[in-house]
Formats: structure tokens, C-alpha cells, sequence
């Protein structure tokens, strides 16, 4: 298993598609393989949900009301839970509300002219789901990227879902950091029937406004197939990460930065882009030497993702040209390694994240440096952005027109309206002033 290094200009179109697009073409496979799934749990609501339960998670409960975690499952996983990791959680979770807190934005009230008032409300919706992918690794980071923003935008009804494992459990961190965050619906169930659920409701799960969250392949094609009946999130999985990186760059750091995401899972990505083909070469070796180091797990998924082609070094002439490669990719996580980082930052148009200085890894910003880590994937961050309180909040207008103020306007209301050939609309109108 060796990561290949690719020259950009003698890679052929076909060899640079398939970088760029990743994973995509599989999930739009995915998304028709799962539709039968999305419309059976709508139908059949707790039924079909069950069913898919055990079929997909591996767990029969008796009992739909047997997929929520009780009060009892609560306590326990309190007490059995690792003192140390307790307060990581805890920690994760102030640096997050820290930063959270100071997104809200404020009501807008503007005085267009005399007796023409507009407003703008910030209002949270009222109720979010949200999604916390456990199949390879518990994750209760994810619990609290999720979760924070919901609680912070003032969602009053936030509904948690995790897929369980084969006894018919959520793992007690991630328990914990859904209470401690102010989770009251906490729901055992993955993959695309769970979204499903959230998005649709059933006869004991009322359906959300929101859904958040990552996931894999099967989990975002879920919520971009309910997104036309709830608002989601974005699309957020597989991972991937990318570097940039010039000849000053310490081969050790950007090799540990490559794969740091690419161990997420067999479709994630890691890939370095560089002006210097030595530098590739010293940190293919890095990449090498680390790989061993590694656990069994993450080896395996690495491994995969550079068999797939999914994580690679590409070699460009210029750092204009890297440069110009990372805004096309649009990556989840950037890193800059270059001798003046904040001046590539200035160039850098497409990223979710952007991780910059030496001792920047992805790592403090996936657990609890203080930003989001539920971040666009798939080249989405070149129109979306990673999940903030915005995500969670509406924003209505408020019109107000005393009879001065609407006076001022008449003339140009029924201009307007008379030219578009609505004739109710300026009626509307003229009746108050009758």
C-alpha cells in the first residue's frame, strides 16, 4: 500500500475527475438503492422502522418505545463513563457555546423613510434532529458539534439519533454528551431509516423541522432525499482533508495531517497538494512510516482510501496552480503548510475549515477548539458553509406602513402593479385611501 504522487500536468482528465469527485457517484447509486426505505418508514411509520432496525442494526426491540434511551440508561452511562472523558465532554462543550454564543445575530429595525418601517426576526425553529453516526468509532464530539448550536440558536425540542450497537445500546459518551448539551430525545437507530424517521415521524417519534448531523454514503443520501419536506443541514460525510503545502513545510506535519482524516472510513480522503515534488516524496515516506504506527482500524480505512484513489499527492508547477486545486476541490478540512500561511489564506475561496501555523492539526478543531466540525463535504463548501446556529434559526420580515408612508409609495406601487397586470394588487391599495 503505497499513496501515489500525481504530476497535474501529465494526469489525465480521467485520473483528476476522479479526485475531484470522490465519492459522489457512489451516492447518487446510493440514493435510489434507499428511496423504497425512506418511503416504507413514512407509510408504516414504527413498523417499518423496527424492521429496518433489525435488518440494518443488527437489534430487535420488542417495542417502538423500546428505541429511546431511558432515564435509567442515563444514570448508568454517568457512572460508568471514564472521569477524564467526562470532562473533555465537558470542556468541548464550553469552548463550543463560547463561540456559538457570539453567532446569533441581532432583530434588524430600519427606518426606510417617513412612516415605511422594515424589520427582520430571528426566530429558532422548533424542534431539530439531529444525527450522530457511531458505526466505526463512538463519537461524542459529534454529539456536541450538533448539539450546541440547536441548543444555543434556542431550539426548544432537539431530538438525538445514534445507530446501537449489537447488544441494543448507544455508547455511554455519547449518552452523556447528548444530556449534558440538553438532549431530552435520545433515539437508538442509524442509517437511513432514522432519518426517515426524524424527517417523517412516526407513532413515537414526532417528525423534526431540522435535520444536522454527518454521516456516511447511506446517511447524507437520506437527507438529501427528505430535504424537499425538512430543512437539513448540509451535505456532511464522507470526510476528507487537504493540505497545501510549499517546500518550507515539515514532511512530518503534513503527513500526519493527510491521513488524520482519511481514518474516518473506506470512502473518506486525504490528499496533499504541493508545488514541490521533493516534499511529495519525503512525505510519502512519512505517510509510510506512520501507517505502521497506526491502530488496526485506522490502517484498514486508510488503506482503502488510497486503494480507491481517494487520498493522494498531487504535484503542481506553482503554488498558484495548488492553490487553484484546493478552491476547485472545495475540501471539508484545509491545512496550510506554507512559509507565509496567512497570505495563501487570503487566496483560499473554497474550504469549510481552514487550519493554519504548525501547530494547527484538524485534530483540535474536530474536538473542541471552538468552530463547528460538521463541515461540507463532496466540493460543497464552494456554496455552503459548516453548521453554525444559522442552520437552526428562520428569519421573517416584519412590514409597517403608516398612512403617510404608504401615501409616499402609491404612485409607484400602482406603476409597478398595473404594468405586471395585477389589478387586485393595486386595488389593495387604493381601498385605503377610499
Amino acid at each position: 500500500m503505497e499513496i501515489e504522487i500525481i504530476e497535474l500536468k501529465k494526469a489525465s482528465k480521467e485520473k483528476i475527475s476522479h479526485i475531484l469527485r470522490r465519492g459522489k457517484k457512489e451516492l447518487e447509486e446510493i440514493m435510489e438503492r434507499i428511496r423504497p426505505i425512506i418511503n416504507d418508514v413514512r407509510k408504516n411509520g414504527d413498523k417499518a422502522l423496527l424492521h429496518y432496525i433489525e435488518k440494518f442494526d443488527g437489534v430487535k426491540f420488542e417495542k417502538a418505545e423500546d428505541i429511546r434511551v431511558s432515564e435509567n440508561e442515563i444514570k448508568n452511562a454517568y457512572n460508568r463513563l471514564d472521569p477524564k472523558v467526562l470532562e473533555a465532554i465537558k470542556i468541548a462543550i464550553n469552548n463550543l457555546t463560547k463561540f456559538h454564543k457570539e453567532q446569533l445575530p441581532k432583530e434588524q429595525r430600519v427606518l426606510i423613510g417617513p412612516g415605511i418601517e422594515a424589520r427582520r426576526l430571528v426566530i429558532p425553529v422548533e424542534s431539530a434532529g439531529l444525527y450522530i453516526p457511531a458505526g466505526k468509532y463512538p463519537l461524542p464530539s459529534i454529539v456536541i458539534h450538533a448539539s450546541v448550536p440547536a441548543k444555543v440558536a434556542g431550539v426548544k425540542r432537539i431530538a438525538l439519533c445514534s445507530p446501537p450497537r449489537k447488544d441494543g445500546t448507544l455508547y455511554d459518551a455519547i449518552i452523556v454528551a447528548a444530556d449534558l448539551c440538553g438532549v431530552k430525545e435520545i433515539y437508538k437507530m442509524g442509517g437511513a431509516h432514522a432519518i426517515a424517521a426524524l424527517a417523517y415521524g412516526t407513532e413515537t417519534i414526532k417528525p423534526v423541522d431540522v435535520i444536522a448531523g454527518p454521516g456516511g454514503p447511506y446517511v447524507t443520501a437520506a437527507k438529501l432525499l427528505v430535504q424537499k419536506d425538512v430543512k437539513i443541514d448540509l451535505p456532511a460525510g464522507p470526510s476528507e482533508g487537504m493540505v497545501i503545502a510549499d517546500s518550507s513545510a515539515d514532511p512530518k506535519l503534513v503527513g500526519a495531517d493527510v491521513i488524520s482524516e482519511a481514518e474516518h472510513g473506506p470512502d473518506s480522503a486525504g490528499v496533499l497538494v504541493t508545488d514541490s515534488l521533493e516534499l511529495a516524496k519525503r512525505v510519502k515516506d512519512e505517510i509510510m512510516r506512520m501507517y505502521e504506527r497506526l491502530s488496526e482500524k485506522s490502517r484498514k480505512f486508510i488503506a482503502s482510501t488510497i486503494e480507491r484513489g481517494y487520498s493522494v499527492i498531487v504535484v503542481t508547477d506553482t503554488i498558484e496552480e495548488a492553490i487553484d486545486f484546493v478552491n476547485n476541490y472545495a475540501p471539508e478540512h484545509l491545512v496550510i503548510h506554507t512559509k507565509d500561511p496567512e497570505e495563501t489564506l487570503k487566496k483560499i475561496k473554497n474550504a469549510g475549515t481552514i487550519c493554519i501555523g504548525p501547530y494547527t492539526p484538524i485534530t483540535a478543531g474536530n474536538y473542541m477548539l471552538g468552530p463547528n466540525a460538521i463541515l461540507p463535504t463532496g466540493g460543497t463548501a464552494k456554496w455552503t458553509s459548516g453548521l453554525s446556529v444559522d442552520v437552526f434559526l428562520k428569519r421573517p420580515t416584519v412590514e409597517k406602513l403608516t398612512k403617510e408612508g404608504l401615501a409616499s409609495l402609491r404612485d409607484a406601487l400602482r406603476a409597478l402593479a398595473e404594468y405586471e397586470g395585477f389589478s387586485a394588487h393595486i386595488n389593495a391599495v387604493e381601498v385605503r385611501f377610499e
